[in-house]
């Protein structure tokens, strides 16, 4: 499984047109375009973004149930040249792949497992062996720190200028995009920081093994990934 970070990048271009001619009767422009982007940030997760589950026994797998499989941590972090609002938008880039249930407008779906102690998690998809989807995975983020200070996960839906306190920390929803950004605690107001540390929460859930062709190699392929946005 494969989880993938990357930043937004700023362009700058000038275009410009220059015409000679005996006699001036026409004309043209000249445009200098570009962009002032904030402070840049930098994204970086540990172990690469790779949650490895290692090999897994078949025979161990249910026939007739999901198979729930241990939960993992990766250390999020975030560091800004300038204090910086900023956010984070989470693409699944499995589509269409979770077992047991369907995904909604949000890319995700609600899981048919308990995952991270919760019910109905939002879940992405562990890809396909042949015709068969293989599994689904949820992402969490908890202790989250801003500039050495704790900080609260607020989430928008696309669309919409209010954030609200995500109580469950997911990074996707099976209803709708969503943003997510920190603010101080008990608040719902998105904050500048110049460094933020967080822990990224991932549990994954295998297919029932009656509806995989275990006899042959079977690779997870889930992947994600987190888009860092400035506010």
């Amino acid at each position: 499984m494969l989880i993938r970070i990357e930043k937004n990048a700023c362009t700058l271009a000038v275009i410009a047109f220059i015409s000679f001619s005996a006699i001036a009767t026409d004309s043209i422009e000249l445009k200098v375009i570009g962009n002032i982007s904030p402070s840049a940030c930098i994204p970086t997760l540990t172990s690469g973004g790779v949650v490895d589950y290692g090999t897994i026994n078949a025979n161990t797998l249910s026939a007739d149930s999901y198979n729930v499989l241990s939960s993992k941590q990766l250390d999020l972090s975030i560091s800004c040249g300038a204090p910086a609002k900023v956010a984070l938008k989470s693409i699944n880039n499995r589509p269409n792949t979770v077992a047991g249930a369907t995904e909604g407008a949000g890319g995700a779906a609600s899981s048919p497992v308990n995952l991270l102690g919760n019910s109905r998690m939002p879940v992405v998809g562990l890809g396909m062996a042949g015709d068969a989807k293989i599994g689904g995975y949820t992402l969490t983020l908890s202790d989250s720190q801003a500039d050495g200070e704790s900080a609260e996960l607020l989430t928008q839906t696309k669309g919409e200028t209010t954030w609200i306190s995500d109580t469950n920390q997911t990074l996707f929803s099976d209803s709708a995009e969503v943003l997510t950004t920190w603010g101080a605690v008990s608040t719902t107001v998105p904050f500048a920081f110049k460094t933020l540390s967080a822990r990224l929460n991932v549990q994954a859930y295998l297919n029932k093994s009656s509806e995989l062709d275990v006899t042959q190699p079977i690779n997870l392929d889930g992947m994600s990934t987190l888009e860092l946005y400035y506010l």
